[in-house]
C-alpha cells in the first residue's frame, strides 16, 4: 500500500518519498525479525503455566476475553442467518465511501500554528519614505496591543523582497498557547482579530501563519496565489481589475490582494528637441544630468588602509521632494557661447566617472589621491547664491544674484532645464513583474473560516470561466494551490495500482482468484470511518489525512487476511464447509485481531488528541486512523465472514469443486477442539 507514496509526483512526492521508503524498510526488517528472532525467543523464554498458578490479573483478563469471544460468537451466528442483509450493508458501505470522498472538503496541508505570523503592509502608492516609516511604526504599536502578541519585527524600504517603497514586512511572534488571551487562541483567529482592530489610515496589513512545510516559490501578501500573464500590459491591468473584483465577491475567500501597482506618481519631462538642439544640448546630456541629480550615481571609490568609501553623487535631499525644483537644474551646453576670460570652459572631461557624461554636475567633481579631498561641484542645487560670473541662458547678461542657484566662471554655457522642457505629472506602475518572458500579475488570497482549498479553487475556476479571458491572457494557480491540484491528478490511479498489486500478491498466496476480493472488501469500511471522522471534526481530506488512510488500509486488510487464511486451511485440510470454516476462523483470530487493532488505535490517539505548536499537521492522520479503525473493526468482524461465504459459493458454482473425500473422512474421524478454548 506504499505505492501511492513512493510514486507520488510533484513536490508532494518529494516530501513524502523518504517517509514511504523508511516505512517500507521498517516493515521488511520487522518481517525478518518476526520470522527469525521471535521464534527463537519464544522457544527460550515462553513457558506454560497452569491457570491456577497464574496471577489474579491474568485470570480476570482471561475471563474478560472469554466473555468477549462468547458474545462475538453469539452475534456472529445471528449475522450468518441474515447474510442477504449483511451483503447489502457491505454494498452500502462501498457506495457511502464513494459519496463521502466526493463531498468531503479537500485540502493540501493543514494550516499550522507555529507561533509566527508573516505580514506584508501596503500603503498608498504615492507615499514618501518618511510617511511610510511613521505609518509602519503606528501599525506595529497597534499590533503589540493584542493580548496574543509577544514581539514584532518590522522592515521597510525597497530590497529583494519589497520591490516598492510602499510595502513593508512584519514578523509577529505569538505568545505560547497557554499565555495567549483568550487562552489557546489559534494563529488564524489572531489574524482575523488583528484585521478587525488595526485602523491605520491608508495602511492595509496582509497576514498569513508561517508554516513548517511550504512549497511556495514566491513571496505574496497572502497564502495562495493565482497568476495572470499577458504580453499586453494594458490588457493585463484591465482584466486583473475585473478578476480581483470578481474574487472579492466570493464568500470563500478573504484578503484578496494583488501585486499590481499602477498608481504611482510620475513626472514626465517633455523635451523641446528643436530648442535643445539650437542650444547645443543632446538628449544624452539631459539623461546624464538627471541621473547625476536624482539617480545616486557612484562616481568614485576612496581607498584607505583599512576601508573603502563610495562617493555617491546626488542633489541635497530637500531638492528631491518637489518636481518644481527641476526648473533650478542647469544643463551643460556643448556649444560655445562666447564666454571669455581665464575661467571660460568650452569642453569638459569626466575625471571621476567616465559614464557621467559632460554635464554641469559631474564635470567639476575632482578627487586628489594625495590629499584625499573631494572638491565640490561647481553648480549644484543648493540654497546659496553667488555674484561671481554671469548667466547667459538667453544670450544676454544679468548682473546680481540668482536665487537658489550657484554660478561660476563656466556659467556662460549652463542652460536652465526649464528653457527647453516642461514637466507633467502622470501615473505609472511602480513595478512590472514577469513570469517567464511576459508581464504578469499575481493575485493572492486567504481562505475564509471553515473553507477548504478544493472548494476555493473550484470557485475561482468558475469565476475565471465567467469572465471569458482573451486568448492572449494566460492564467494558472501557483505555489501551494498549484501543488494541490497536481497532487490530486494521479492519486486515484496510484491507489488503484496499489490495490491491483495487493490483489495479485494475495491471489498467488491463496491460489485463488476470488478470495483476494474478500480481503479487499474490508477496505470500504475503513474509508467510511476515516472520512466520517474527518468530517465530524471539521478536517479537510488533506495529504496528511490521505497518508493516514493508506496506513489504515494496511492495518484493516490484515484482519481479512487472518480470517481468510484460517478459513481456507479449515476447508482444505479438514474438509469443512465455508460457513463452519469461516466461523471457526473468526473465533480463533478474534484475539489477535483485537490486539493489533487496539495497538494501532492507541498509537493514533496521541496524534488525534495532541495539542501544542504544529499539532494541526499531525491531527488529520490520527483522526483518520482512529475513526477508520473504530468503524472498520465493528463492520469487518461481521461483513467479512458473510462476504467470504458468498464468494466461496460463487467459486464452487463456477469450478464445481468440493472438499475432498479424504479430507472429509479425516474431518469425520477427528475432533477439532472448540475455537473458544484455543489459547494463542
Amino acid at each position: 500500500m506504499l505505492i501511492p507514496l513512493l510514486f507520488m509526483g510533484d513536490v508532494v512526492g518529494r516530501l513524502f518519498r523518504e517517509f514511504a521508503v523508511t516505512l517500507a524498510v521498517t516493515i521488511v526488517i520487522s518481517a525478518v525479525v518476526s520470522l527469525t528472532l521471535t521464534p527463537m525467543m519464544c522457544a527460550r523464554i515462553l513457558r506454560h503455566n497452569p491457570e491456577e498458578q497464574q496471577t489474579r490479573f491474568y485470570r480476570a483478563s482471561e475471563r474478560v476475553f472469554k466473555s468477549m469471544i462468547d458474545f462475538y460468537g453469539r452475534t456472529l451466528r445471528v449475522v450468518l442467518r441474515y447474510q442477504g442483509i449483511t451483503l447489502l450493508v457491505a454494498l452500502a458501505t462501498l457506495v457511502l465511501t464513494i459519496v463521502l470522498y466526493i463531498v468531503i472538503p479537500k485540502g493540501f496541508f493543514p494550516v499550522q500554528d507555529t507561533g509566527v505570523i508573516q505580514g506584508i503592509s501596503q500603503a498608498p502608492q504615492d507615499i514618501s519614505f518618511k510617511a511610510m516609516a511613521a505609518n509602519q511604526q503606528q501599525l506595529v504599536n497597534e499590533i503589540l496591543q493584542d493580548g496574543a502578541v509577544e514581539s514584532v519585527s518590522s522592515f521597510i524600504g525597497a530590497d529583494g523582497i519589497n520591490t516598492t517603497l510602499n510595502s513593508g514586512r512584519i514578523s509577529i511572534n505569538l505568545k505560547p498557547l497557554k499565555q495567549r488571551s483568550p487562552k489557546s487562541i489559534s494563529a488564524s483567529d489572531v489574524i482575523r482579530r488583528l484585521q478587525n482592530n488595526i485602523s491605520v489610515t491608508g495602511m492595509h496589513l496582509y497576514m498569513q501563519p508561517v508554516q513548517d512545510i511550504t512549497v511556495d516559490d514566491r513571496v505574496s501578501r497572502t497564502q495562495y496565489q493565482y497568476t495572470l500573464e499577458d504580453p499586453d500590459t494594458d490588457e493585463l491591468n484591465e482584466w486583473t481589475d475585473k478578476f480581483v473584483a470578481q474574487l472579492k465577491k466570493l464568500p470563500e475567500l478573504e484578503d484578496v490582494a494583488t501585486d499590481q501597482q499602477t498608481g504611482g506618481r510620475a513626472v514626465s519631462l517633455i523635451i523641446d528637441r528643436v530648442t535643445a538642439s539650437r542650444l547645443g544640448i543632446a538628449p544624452t546630456t539631459i539623461d546624464n544630468t538627471l541621473y547625476d541629480a536624482f539617480g545616486q550615481r557612484l562616481i568614485s571609490t576612496l581607498y584607505t588602509q583599512l576601508n573603502q568609501y563610495h562617493v555617491v553623487l546626488e542633489t541635497a535631499p530637500q531638492w528631491q521632494q518637489d518636481p518644481a525644483n527641476l526648473r533650478d537644474l542647469y544643463i551643460q551646453s556643448s556649444a560655445s557661447s562666447g564666454a571669455s576670460g581665464a575661467g571660460a570652459v568650452t569642453s569638459f572631461s569626466s575625471s571621476a566617472s567616465a559614464s557621467a557624461g559632460s554635464n554641469a554636475l559631474t564635470s567639476s567633481v575632482k578627487y586628489t589621491p594625495s590629499s584625499g579631498v573631494v572638491t565640490a561641484p561647481a553648480r549644484v542645487l543648493a540654497g546659496t547664491t553667488s555674484t561671481q560670473g554671469t548667466s547667459s541662458a538667453s544670450g544676454g547678461t544679468t548682473a546680481g544674484t540668482t536665487p537658489n542657484t550657484t554660478t561660476s566662471s563656466v556659467g556662460a554655457s549652463a542652460i536652465p532645464l526649464s528653457a527647453f522642457t516642461h514637466a507633467t505629472t502622470t501615473t505609472e506602475a511602480l513595478s512590472i513583474n514577469h513570469q517567464g518572458q511576459f508581464p504578469s500579475v499575481t493575485v493572492s488570497f486567504n481562505l475564509a473560516d471553515n473553507t477548504s482549498l478544493g472548494t476555493a479553487i473550484e470557485d475561482i475556476d468558475k469565476a475565471a470561466d465567467q469572465l471569458h479571458f482573451p486568448a492572449s491572457l494566460q492564467s494558472s494557480f501557483q505555489g501551494t494551490a498549484a501543488a494541490f491540484k497536481n497532487s490530486l491528478s494521479n492519486e486515484a490511479l496510484l491507489i488503484l495500482a496499489a490495490l491491483v498489486t495487493v490483489y495479485i500478491v494475495l491471489g498467488v498466496l491463496y491460489e485463488s482468484f476470488i478470495h483476494p476480493v474478500t480481503i479487499l472488501s474490508t477496505l470500504p469500511s475503513a474509508g467510511v470511518g476515516a472520512l466520517l471522522a474527518l468530517m465530524i471534526f471539521r478536517q479537510d481530506l488533506s495529504v496528511v489525512a490521505i497518508i493516514g488512510i493508506i496506513l489504515l488500509i494496511g492495518i484493516v486488510k490484515k484482519n481479512g487476511i487472518m480470517m481468510v487464511d484460517f478459513a481456507l486451511e479449515g476447508e482444505r485440510e479438514h474438509g469443512k464447509n465455508s460457513t463452519d470454516a469461516i466461523f471457526d476462523a473468526c473465533l480463533l483470530r478474534f484475539r489477535p485481531i483485537m490486539m493489533t487493532t487496539m495497538a494501532a488505535l492507541l498509537a493514533g490517539l496521541p496524534l488525534a488528541l495532541g495539542t501544542g505548536l504544529g499539532s494541526e499537521l499531525r491531527r488529520p492522520l490520527g483522526i483518520a486512523m482512529v475513526g477508520g479503525l473504530l468503524l472498520s473493526q465493528a463492520l469487518t468482524l461481521y461483513t467479512t465472514p458473510v462476504i467470504y461465504i458468498f464468494f466461496d459459493r460463487i467459486a464452487q458454482r463456477f469450478s464445481g469443486s468440493r472438499p475432498s473425500a479424504k479430507a472429509a473422512a479425516e474431518h469425520a474421524g477427528t475432533s477439532t477442539p472448540r475455537a473458544e478454548e484455543t489459547r494463542l
